[in-house]
């Protein structure tokens, strides 16, 4: 993978990232605000949790930090994997999603 195809994997991302936000603030009623500057997505729960997304460029990968842990992925056939933990980062990500705004 090269810079420009890591770049345009990622801005993908992150534009799910932010449909999956707005449905799910939407179904549940919830009022989840996000931001994105730059490379990083900053997720805030109305509890005062926060989720926040960022790339690392130099590595190839997407970091995931949530209230529970921290998370790396790889790109890996198509797929954004936990280097520790084999899931995806789609599986993680709701989950996490779904903890902290029933916090």
């Amino acid at each position: 993978m090269n810079i420009t195809e890591f770049h345009a994997i990622t801005d993908q991302l992150y534009n799910q990232i932010e449909l999956y936000l707005d449905k799910f603030a939407d179904e549940q009623d919830i009022d989840i605000d996000y931001e994105t500057n730059g490379n990083v997505i900053t997720i805030s729960f109305p509890n005062h949790s926060k989720i926040i997304v960022n790339t690392q460029e130099p590595l190839f990968q997407i970091w995931l930090a949530t209230a529970k842990q921290g998370y790396h992925f790889d790109y890996v056939n198509k797929q954004w994997i936990c280097n520790r933990t084999d899931q995806s980062f789609d599986k993680i990500f709701t989950e996490s999603v779904q903890e902290q705004a029933a916090l």
